[in-house]
């Protein structure tokens, strides 16, 4: 889907000095200012498409994560930090890193769940 909208984009791209000469030879005969604002209206489009919509789609994934944080949980931080989650509060996460160390982090600085607490461990397989 990506590859298709990216191709549409770029094809649109490459057609507009094409588009433009089209537009400014019927603005010279007819004046009409439509033909611009439909192509500058599928440029907003085709943003859409490409930048918003996914952007706003892992936005709700990563909301959805933080979210679902539970107490036993082996996490990552953004910062690179593992540990396994002690407790869980409104906005921050206890997390244990060594045995005697435990860090208070704000659930939005969770890069990833790597392991839920209810869930078995995973077994590499070489």
């Amino acid at each position: 889907m990506k590859k298709l909208l990216l191709t549409i984009s770029i094809f649109i791209l490459s057609a507009m000095p094409a588009l433009a000469e089209g537009a400014a030879a019927a603005t010279a005969e007819k004046k009409s200012g439509l033909s611009p604002l439909i192509l500058i209206g599928g440029i907003f489009v085709i943003m859409y498409f490409l930048m918003i919509r996914p952007q706003k789609k892992k936005q709700k994934e990563k909301m959805a994560m933080l979210s679902a944080v539970e107490q036993g949980d082996k996490i990552i931080s953004i910062g690179g930090i593992y540990g396994e989650v002690k407790q869980v509060k409104d906005n921050t996460v206890r997390v244990q890193i060594d045995d005697h160390t435990r860090i208070e982090l704000a659930k939005s600085s969770i890069s990833t769940i790597v392991q839920k607490a209810n869930a078995p461990a995973e077994v590499e397989v070489k």
